[in-house]
């Protein structure tokens, strides 16, 4: 070699040399440190401890500390956080003051010609090597920043004993992390595990950049479900100094944990992610991994909501209880040999290191086998609460659980959240291959005599180091029995013969006289031979323990013994190189398998498990996709739902391939595995209940998720996630009307909610033919319809179960929350009372009660449970959801499975879907929208099954009418329209090019103005911030700068006062910046300068969805541009609760009814009242700023603004009787064809019945009148003429109308009170005239031969009836046969139609026996042509033969009864104010479903403007620094799993009982019903037997 290149190796190495002596000194300072402060004591580390110190010292510079105070919670978290920062800070200036002494010291000495500085001295890498060092320090302990592979004062995580329970944070950058543990009863956690499994090295490319976008997404995903805190695990194989049996390092797979606690405005998902990849990845793990090509490696995650405890960073999972610990453990994974190698795999696994395959070929040719030093340490993730443990017939709390824990692990409590609880259950339970593992559970767990006692100080538990000793017992045993008996592990362990063998020569060593002692050690647990606890008893649970416990054996331990609710990853370092263990019990937990992809994903929020369908596979795919079938379980991405309710249990195991050994031990090993992923994995599935029926074959209970078009794929990012939701109303929204249309692409015959609709109608018509038929009678606890839901789903369940009580009144329709029906029915034995509420198991009947429930995400907690534990009540059960694929949806598919059905019910469908999606925006929009759409269109099709029986209209008590529905239907379609106009998008999600006029201009502009409002303190802020630097870096105030400017003497007193006017403007600096903003913005300048409130009022699911929409929006907003969100209703409490708030500056925005609506002038009137009593109370002439959103296009005059929304809409009949009909606001009729025709909407066809009943104008005739003629022989044409006058109209004067060039009408704005008063007067004059032509005469007397004129004439419409009647009766039985009357009827008057005619008959028949007296024949012959035409109905279904509600299409609301009328007879007033008031009700309709959700979402529209002002001007103001997200709230939970206010177990539990008890009631009902038939037969049989005897 040439000599300079030894030179410059030999630099290299001294480079190196220094670089690892000063990084040494620098941790060594960090010990000395900790222990200077007691946060460390030498003496009580073993020695491995030591040993690990050292070596990380001086090879790996870091160190892994063991604490003493971590949990000693006795210590206060300030003083303890406060020695770690410290601790931390000197060691970089430790660092940085040995650099400079050695600079300094080499400099004086004259090294090599008295120039230490020569770049050939060997002292220049000692320099460099203390200033990298100390930059190093200084980067990492000073500045927290990420870490580089090889760098100072590192802490390896993974070691929950070691500092990663205080010194963690430091790992992550924020040593302030940690608090002391603190125990609480019952916590429960809204969290969310999720996990990926990488089976292919081609993820590992660019660093892991495609594995961890994956992971990003699903962290993203399942912050859905809370985000406050979260952490990943993983394992990386490490070679140790153990030798195998063929002489080659072992290996030992070590944990690396990644834990993170957010701040208020970051992002869990980049957090955690930015710490993966610049994490502390030890640097020999990278070298090792390189050599194996096809390695496996998998991500365990979770995100936290914490709900009964402090989200801190000891309570952040992944949780560890024990220490890792280097233990004796027997291998017992045999690898596959060479050629099996060869055959089985081909070449996938030729890059496996020489030596792993050498001792491949070692291992198959011995059997017996010794135990290696191995590091043992295991990790659990868990989303649920466990409660209790059950052990040998006692529950002991999980308080008393971890302090047993404590004693029986030799460790203390690492937090004292009940997860890590079940993380120390594991650390016991999970003893294969490790005997001293196994005597520690016998001891503690497995035995007869164990028990977990409360009382501390009666623990009596031996040491380790009595197991070890134990475990060195068995070891000897076990290699004296395989010198015996040459035997495989494994072999011994299938064997009973040979465990019961090996058991009594181990109790024999334990009873020789060498282990006397260390069996008197145990005596106290194992001297009871009568409970079963002797020493040979005691030897076999030790063996089985040894061969049994692996990782699936020890999860099905501990879920039999646990109570609570369980969403559970299991994982251990002893199995974490071929599996992991999961387990779903009251928790939800999917798993999605991608072949094509080599990839598996996992998680507790379903939809996270879709994130792989938007990542490509970085490498080659072998595998072709077949498209040969709809289901190709080779190459289609399929999702495994686990048992939830039943409870689950599910091994993944990816080492079947490599491994010889059976993946799971001999009690396990009955389980059928399945395989997925092409033989990639297998799965083994224990389900603790049979709930659902298994199949011979997987699939059949997977959810295919490519291919699928009822599986919505997740949204892309997008930088507004809330504004790309309001965008897409229209269109959504006009797609739920096609989809209801059954408008598609012809792919499929019907939509899924026309068929889930008409399951719903099956079912309302089976319990409307119940009341018919007198097997049910309607009761006051009885309830027949059910709607619940949570939060913002109930407001709209609240609304949508309002207006169908008022249609049917004679109908029970319940709105109640989830959590109250959880309180009521989901407990054993106690109830949680609702106080307040008149609610109460006894006022409740809920038997068969058809369900309803409201749930937009489909996995909050509460309506979830409902949706299990209502299974046991009512088979009638439908959610209103997201998507077809939810956790609700889920339940209800299986709920047919569980009673036996299958698939024999194909159209049983139970899902109604909004087609949303998973809207990661916490602030609802679209969401709201959809459902309160998709329940509109529920309530159409609800009232018209209904409407289209007449007994059912009897027994209903329908209010409803088809007409009704007919306009709501017309008002529906064309909100659409309307809606685009708010929103500014089209039905197709394109931007409307001309906004000028559209709502949306007025609704930015307002937020505009509010979100100055709420800036200008902020802004202010900084105005004063520059100012005051100007003024005092200049030296230079205003007033004294003037003052100098002008030339004023220095000396001059004047200065006194100059210096106190600049005083005075330094103290009111802020108040004058604020002056100054609100006129140059031109804005009130009498508000008060405090932080602004919003008060939101309207009817109350608008109210109260639009305040958690705003509150939302601002939840993360700075304290400086603070919002305080408040809402009430204006027509009831607004004025009560919020007037004395008001105050100047207080914001106010009402929504309006629209008050042209005769039925709502009313409602408008009260809401205007309540607005001006609020906007009246002023202080220094100013009071709040209000704000009025509706359609009446009239401002109040206390408001400060009125934004209007068009119509879009045909007018009603009042508003066409007030001369409305060419107002400026009317509808739009040019955008609702265009927009239809583009959809291309089935025109409506006209059924036969409509047709028939286009009636010539002699309607006032009744059908005796026709008939009557037709027998005198004069013909029906000598009627009124049909020349049809024009109707007066109450507006149709000079002072209300206005004409323009073109002759069209424009009517003035009128407030509510001037419509009122004129809808009070038009129905006066109607009465007045009624009473002067019917009952008064001229003089005002009671006309009398008037009324002997009606009297005579109603005797002669008697007589008349009579003779017709007597006509019809051809067989003279004096009652009409169907027949008869239609035939009859036919010949004597032609213009009736037969069907028509068939319906009045059905309508009038004597309690259907098929016949009409005389008195129900009078009735029939006395109804006018109107009365008919209301009392006939068209047909309900469309052409296709679907159940629709045709829209109506005439020019106004109404325009029919006008044409219809005949003035001369009735009097247009008369009639005009009648059919006005009979679409009161379609009004209301209008107003709840239509109208309020105008203003809803013009509310959004408004609101978010607001936000984005002011979350954009921090962002911009501080170059991103001080950026936050609107979407995004402080605890990030957009779905609340929390078990609240029963956990999930006792659901569970409870629906168990309550179906049991449904099928005793059923069974005992069956049985006493066969016995009174029984009886009732036999007592015939004898009655007939003696008169047999007697004949």
């Amino acid at each position: 070699m040439h000599p300079k290149n030894i030179a410059t190796i030999k630099s290299y190495l001294t480079a190196l040399s220094w670089y690892a002596l000063f990084g040494a000194l620098h941790e060594l300072f960090h010990i000395a440190t900790a222990f200077a402060f007691g946060l460390f004591d030498i003496s009580s580390c073993t020695r491995d401890q030591l040993k690990n110190l050292i070596i990380d010292a001086l090879l790996y510079r870091q160190v892994s500390i063991p604490l003493l105070d971590a949990n000693d919670t006795s210590s206060s978290t300030t003083a303890l956080n406060l020695k770690l920062t410290l601790v931390r800070l000197l060691g970089w200036i430790v660092s940085v003051l040995l650099a400079i002494v050695v600079h300094l010291h080499l400099r004086r000495r004259k090294f090599e010609n008295a120039n230490p500085m020569n770049s050939s001295s060997p002292w220049i890498w000692c320099i460099v090597a203390a200033y990298v060092t100390a930059f190093d320090a200084i980067a990492t302990d000073l500045f927290g920043l990420p870490k580089l592979h090889l760098h100072s004062a590192v802490v390896r995580t993974g070691n929950a004993s070691f500092f990663s329970s205080c010194f963690d944070g430091i790992v992550n950058n924020d040593p302030m992390m940690i608090s002391s543990s603190s125990s609480s009863s019952g916590v429960t956690f809204c969290c969310g595990n999720f996990g990926v499994i990488l089976l292919h090295s081609a993820w590992f490319e660019k660093g892991g950049k495609y594995a961890y976008d994956i992971l990003e997404k699903m962290i993203q995903v399942t912050m859905m479900r809370g985000a406050q805190s979260g952490g990943v695990v993983t394992f990386e194989d490490k070679e140790t100094s153990e030798k195998d049996g063929s002489g080659h390092a072992a290996h030992s797979m070590i944990g690396i944990r990644t834990r993170v606690v957010k701040s208020k405005r970051g992002d869990l998902s980049k957090l955690l992610r930015s710490k993966i990849e610049h994490g502390p990845i030890v640097p020999f793990v990278k070298a090792v991994s390189h050599k194996v090509a096809n390695r496996v490696k998998f991500y365990a995650g979770h995100t936290r909501f914490a709900t009964t405890s402090k989200a801190t960073f000891d309570g952040t999972h992944p949780h560890q209880w024990s220490k890792p610990q280097y233990l004796r453990v027997y291998n017992m994974d045999e690898l596959v040999s060479t050629d099996e190698v060869d055959k089985s795999m081909g070449r996938s696994i030729m890059g496996l290191s020489s030596s792993i395959l050498r001792r491949s070929r070692s291992s198959a040719k011995r059997h017996i086998v010794s135990p290696m030093k191995t590091r043992v340490e295991n990790f659990i993730t868990h989303n649920g609460d466990f409660e209790f443990y059950e052990l040998n017939g006692t529950s002991c709390e999980f308080e008393a659980v971890q302090k047993w824990l404590e004693i029986a692990t030799e460790t203390k409590m690492p937090s004292g959240v009940d997860s890590a609880a079940i993380a120390g259950m594991v650390d016991i339970i999970r003893t294969k291959g490790c005997f001293a593992l196994s005597a520690r559970y016998v001891i503690c767990l497995g035995f007869p005599t164990s028990k977990i006692e409360e009382n501390v100080d009666e623990i009596r538990l031996p040491s380790w180091q009595i197991y070890e000793k134990l475990a060195r017992v068995f070891e000897e045993t076990l290699r004296e029995y395989q010198n015996e008996f040459p035997f495989p592990l494994d072999v011994i362990s299938q064997d009973p013969g040979k465990r019961e063998g090996l058991a009594r020569k181990a109790a024999g060593k334990l009873t020789s006289s060498e282990c006397q002692s260390v069996l008197e050690s145990i005596r106290r647990h194992v001297g009871n031979e009568e409970l079963g606890a002797g020493v040979y008893n005691f030897a076999v649970a030790c063996v089985n323990a040894f061969f049994d416990n692996d990782l699936l054996q020890t999860v099905k331990i501990f879920m039999a013994h646990a109570k609570g609710s369980f969403g559970l990853c299991v994982m251990s370092s002893l199995d974490s190189n071929r599996q992991i263990c999961l387990a779903a019990r009251g928790q939800t937990i999917s798993i999605a398998f991608y072949p094509q992809k080599h990839v598996i994903l996992y998680g507790s929020e379903q939809a996270a498990v879709k994130a792989g369908m938007g990542v490509e596979f970085p490498g080659v795919n072998s595998t072709c996709a077949l498209d040969r079938s709809h289901l190709n379980v080779e190459t289609d991405v399929l999702r495994l739902d686990l048992d939830d309710l039943g409870g689950e249990i599910c091994l993944i195991d990816w080492g079947s391939k490599k491994y010889k050994t059976p993946a799971v031990s001999p009690p396990n090993r009955s389980i059928t595995a399945k395989s997925v992923m092409n033989n990639e994995a297998q799965l083994y599935l224990i389900q603790e209940s049979m709930n659902l029926s298994q199949s011979e074959m997987l699939y059949h209970r997977m959810t295919k998720l490519t291919k699928n078009r009822l599986i919505t794929p997740l949204k892309d990012d997008c930088e507004d996630p809330i504004l790309q939701d309001i965008r897409e109303i229209p269109m959504i929204c006009g797609a739920i009307q096609d989809d209801w249309l059954n408008i598609g692409d012809g792919s499929t015959m019907f939509s899924l909610n026309r068929l889930t609709a008409w399951n719903l109608g099956r079912c309302i018509k089976e319990r409307l033919e119940k009341y018919v038929a007198g097997e049910l009678t309607p009761c006051a606890n009885k309830v027949d319809i059910l709607l619940t839901g949570c939060e913002v789903s109930l407001w709209l369940a609240e609304q949508f179960a309002s207006d169908l009580q008022k249609a049917f009144p004679k109908l029970r329709i319940v709105a109640m929350s989830s959590n109250k029906l959880l309180g009521l029915y989901g407990q054993e034995e106690i109830n949680i009372p609702t106080v307040g509420f008149p609610v109460s198991e006894k006022s409740l009947n809920l038997f068969d009660a058809i369900t309803i429930i409201v749930s937009h995400s489909g996995g909050t907690f509460s309506p979830l449970g409902c949706s299990n534990l209502f299974q046991s009540k009512t088979n009638n059960i439908f959610v209103v959801t997201s998507e077809w694929d939810t956790q609700i949806g889920k339940q209800l598919r299986s709920f047919d499975n569980q009673n036996g059905i299958s698939m024999k019910l194909v159209f049983n469908s139970r899902i109604f879907t909004t087609g949303v999606g998973m809207r990661p925006a916490e602030p609802c929009s679209v969401s709201v929208a959809a459902t309160h759409q998709l329940l509109t269109n529920i309530f159409e099709f609800i009232s018209i099954v209904v409407l289209s029986d007449d007994s059912y209209r009897k027994v209903t008590g329908a209010v409803v009418t088809l007409k009704d529905l007919e306009i709501l239907e017309r008002c529906n379609r064309e909100n659409v329209a309307a809606l685009e106009d708010i929103v500014g998008t089209d039905v197709y999600g394109n931007p409307v090019t001309d906004k000028k006029g559209s709502a949306e201009n007025d609704l930015r502009k307002a937020g505009d103005l509010w979100g100055d409002h709420i800036l200008e303190n902020a802004r202010a802020y900084i105005m004063s911030f520059v100012y005051i630097v100007g003024t005092v870096v200049s030296g230079y105030p205003i007033a004294t700068g003037i003052a100098t400017g002008a030339g004023l003497p220095s000396g001059s007193r004047i200065f006194y006062f100059t210096r106190f006017i600049d005083a005075l403007i330094y103290f009111f600096l802020p108040q004058i910046n604020v002056f100054i903003l609100r006129v140059i913005q031109r804005r009130q300048l009498l508000h008060r300068m405090v932080s602004r409130t919003v008060v939101i009022g309207d009817i109350p699911w608008v109210a109260q969805s639009a305040e958690a929409f705003l509150s939302k929006i601002f939840a993360c907003s700075f304290s400086i541009a603070g919002l305080n969100v408040l809402s009430a209703n204006p027509s009831d409490h607004l004025v009560h609760r919020m007037t004395h708030r008001v105050v100047r500056g207080s914001l106010l925005i009402c929504g309006r009814p629209d008050g042209r609506l005769s039925a709502l002038t009313a409602a408008e009137s009260a809401v205007s009242l309540s607005i001006n009593q609020a906007s009246s109370i002023q202080s220094l002439g100013s009071t709040c700023e209000s704000i009025t959103i509706g359609h009446n296009p009239f401002k109040l005059p206390l408001t400060a603004k009125g934004i209007f929304l068009k119509r879009f809409r045909p007018l009603f009949l009042c508003e066409y009787l007030l001369g409305e009909e060419n107002a400026e606001d009317g509808m739009d009729v040019s955008v609702s064809v265009r927009r239809r025709q583009k959809q291309q909407v089935v025109a409506r066809e006209e059924s036969p019945s409509r047709r028939s009943l286009d009636f010539k104008e002699e309607n006032r005739d009744t059908i005796l009148d026709e008939t009557i003629r037709t027998l005198q022989g004069r013909s029906s044409a000598q009627g009124r003429d049909k020349t049809l006058e024009p109707v007066a109209r109450v507006g149709d004067n000079v002072a209300n109308v206005k004409n323009d060039q073109k002759g069209h009408s424009k009517p003035k704005q009128q407030s509510s009170a001037a419509l009122l008063s004129k809808y009070k007067s038009l129905e006066s004059k109607a009465i007045q005239k009624m009473e002067r032509d019917h009952l008064l005469d001229e003089s005002g007397k009671l006309p009398f031969a008037s009324v002997l004129s009606a009297a005579i004439n109603e005797k002669k419409w008697s007589d008349s009836a009579r003779r017709v009647f007597e006509f019809l009766d051809t067989d003279k039985d004096a009652l009409l046969t169907l027949e008869e009357f239609v035939e009859g009827i036919i010949k004597l008057n032609s213009s009736k139609g037969r069907a028509d005619l068939t319906t009045l008959f059905h309508q009038f028949e004597n309690d259907g026996n098929g016949y009409l007296t005389f008195d129900q024949f009078f009735k029939v012959m006395t109804m006018t042509s109107l009365e008919i035409e209301e009392s006939l109905q068209p047909s309900i279904r469309d052409k296709r033969g679907l159940i629709q509600v045709q829209p109506n299409n005439e020019r106004f609301f109404g325009q029919s009864l006008i044409q219809k009328v005949e003035k001369k007879t009735l009097g247009h007033i008369h009639v005009s104010a009648g059919a006005t008031k009979s679409q009161n009700f379609a009004q209301e309709l209008y107003e709840s479903r239509i109208a309020s959700l105008q203003r809803f979402v013009a509310m959004t529209v408004m609101f978010h403007q607001m936000g984005w002002r002011v979350e954009h001007f921090f962002h911009k103001i501080s170059f991103g620094l001080l950026g936050y997200r609107m979407d995004r709230t402080h605890s990030i939970m957009r779905i609340a799993t929390t078990a609240s206010p029963v956990s999930g177990a006792d659901v569970r539990d409870r629906k168990r009982a309550i179906f049991y008890m449904r099928k005793i009631h059923r069974s005992v009902h069956t049985i006493s019903s066969a016995w009174l038939s029984y009886k009732e037969r036999k007592a015939r049989m004898q009655s007939i037997t003696p008169a047999t005897k007697e004949e």
